[in-house]
């Protein structure tokens, strides 16, 4: 092996450790990312994939957290701005850096994120309840908080909520069309 094949392979080797699971005994798989100034989490099983933000195609007459369509590996993904639908401000995209593809069963949209930061594992003894003193919109959708501040997010409560449900709608329309059309 040449010096330049080592240079490489111990430069991916370094990069692979960036991303390998850090391990802090039992408990839940999570991606951790940045809101604002707020470090949340979300189970591993609801992302399917990280992505770079790419500005998405509008889509009129959606509600206001939708902020279009993305053409992703052959399908349509509708992109939501987490920040305005966990109420913490107006659609702006602006800080946006990362898309995390959430999906569980049919269900399929992205979310919009300022950073993602790294995928660990979380001890169940570590997440608490929400004290009754902190103030986080959407509280239903939030699982609980760590002891240095990390917000859990339900991901099957957020992927579940009724306000999510705009693919079953789009295919019912789209059926009925169908239908019409024979």
């Amino acid at each position: 092996m040449d010096k330049k094949e080592q240079i490489l392979r111990q430069r991916a080797i370094e990069t692979a450790k960036k991303f390998e699971m850090k391990n802090t005994g039992e408990g839940i798989d999570v991606v951790c990312f940045m809101l604002e100034d707020e470090k949340y989490a979300i189970e591993v099983l609801m992302v399917s994939e990280v992505h770079t933000f790419v500005q998405p195609t509008p889509i009129p007459h959606t509600p206001p957290y939708i902020i279009g369509i993305i053409y992703l590996r052959g399908r349509f993904v509708s992109v939501v701005d987490l920040k305005h639908f966990l109420g913490m401000k107006e659609k702006n995209t602006e800080n946006t850096s990362s898309l995390l593809l959430l999906s569980y069963g049919v269900m399929e949209f992205a979310v919009t994120v300022d950073t993602v930061l790294e995928k660990i594992k979380l001890s169940k003894q570590i997440i608490q309840d929400i004290p009754s003193g902190f103030h986080l919109p959407r509280k239903e959708l939030i699982y609980g908080i760590t002891e240095k501040g990390t917000i859990m997010l339900d991901g099957k409560k957020l992927i579940a909520d009724p306000e999510m449900k705009l693919y079953q709608e789009v295919n019912t329309r789209y059926t009925r069309r169908e239908q019409d059309v024979q």
